[in-house]
């Protein structure tokens, strides 16, 4: 192997200037990485889908009849119905970051597609409102799950040079999965007729659809997905480590990209590393309680550490007031006012 460049500033002026093309370009040649990163966000197309799909069968009436009227009844009872995916995903996202690192990104979507199904299977199988909640409670741990790891997952993948271009094809992914949702539900919602005739097939098809990509993405990451290369080099797996990112790169493990690559994962392991050992003397004997415990004084400097706080409060306000700007209200309650998937509000 060749040896390591010495020094943080030689590595990094070496990797920029042989950085790669970025944007589309750097996408296309990247070939590898970005086929596997395009079929990672599978798990935004699931999020996206079931966004959309609700909406549609929300207003079906053979699936008014399965919930004993109960969705036909007030804006509370559907905003309820509507909003307990959204809790489990909230309580999917706070579990995530210990499991990603617990476990490995790529277990995590396998684990996040298992809650996924049988909260999809719960819902198949509903014979009042009570099994719409469990499922869609369920169903939103696995897509909260889902739309935290699988960015990781993109990015930990990526070379710098695509890394944001690649995490942003979650969320075309995700918005691919809504208009395919929209166009599923429009179809169903004919089977059988749209009055008292309708058939439980209308909601019932475009419900179990959305399991086809879920055990896809499954099947992908059991059977050929790489582990993501900072997971190995955290669990200490560090020629594994290199050995993915060559196989990634389409190179050598002496690439001198690939090296500088692995220095760079290396060197933010180790300085992580001294962080939790300054930090946190007292939890460092691997154990799962002192590992979750680490993970608790972590949120915890969120909101404690000046800086963390102000970088945090940017961010969620952004995803919040992105949510004010009411695209999910459009998402899931468009179809009470529209008959076709194009949007008509009366």
């Amino acid at each position: 192997m060749a040896p390591p460049i010495a020094g943080e500033s030689a590595v990094s002026a070496k990797r920029a200037e042989l950085a790669g093309k970025g944007g589309i370009l750097g996408l296309l040649s990247n070939k590898k990485t970005s086929a596997i990163g395009l079929f990672a966000s599978l798990g935004g197309l699931v999020y996206g889908y079931n966004q959309g799909m609700f909406a549609q069968v929300l207003t079906m009436n053979s699936f008014v009849e399965a919930t004993d009227s109960y969705a036909k009844g007030t804006g509370i009872e559907q905003g309820i119905l509507t909003s307990i995916l959204e809790l489990g995903a909230w309580i999917g996202t706070l579990f995530n970051g210990y499991l990603a690192d617990a476990v490995g990104r790529r277990l995590t979507v396998l684990i996040a597609v298992v809650v996924f199904c049988v909260g999809v299977i719960v819902q198949a199988c509903t014979e009042n409102k009570d099994f719409v909640f469990a499922g869609r409670f369920v169903t939103g741990l696995g897509v909260g799950s889902l739309s935290m790891v699988v960015p990781l997952y993109n990015a930990e993948l990526a070379p710098p040079e695509i890394r944001g271009s690649l995490v942003a094809v979650q969320q075309l992914a995700i918005t691919f999965g809504i208009m395919v949702s929209f166009w599923i539900g429009y179809g169903t919602n004919y089977i059988g007729g749209t009055g008292a005739t309708q058939s439980d097939a209308a909601w019932l098809v475009p419900v179990c659809i959305q399991l086809l990509p879920a055990i896809t993405l499954a099947a992908g990451m059991m059977m050929f997905m790489p582990q993501s290369p900072r997971h190995l080099m955290n669990t200490g797996r560090e020629e594994e480590c290199l050995q993915t990112l060559a196989r990634l790169r389409g190179a050598s493990a002496d690439d001198i990209l690939v090296r500088i690559e692995f220095l760079e994962i290396k060197s933010l392991h180790m300085f992580e590393k001294e962080v939790a050992a300054e930090k946190y003397p007292q939890w460092l004997d691997g154990s799962f309680s002192s590992r979750f415990r680490m993970g608790l004084a972590d949120y915890a400097s969120l909101i404690t550490n000046p800086s963390l706080f102000k970088r945090t409060t940017v961010a969620c306000l952004i995803m919040v007031f992105q949510q004010w700007n009411g695209i999910n209200a459009i998402n899931y309650y468009a179809q009470v006012h529209s008959t076709s998937p194009w949007i008509h509000f009366h």
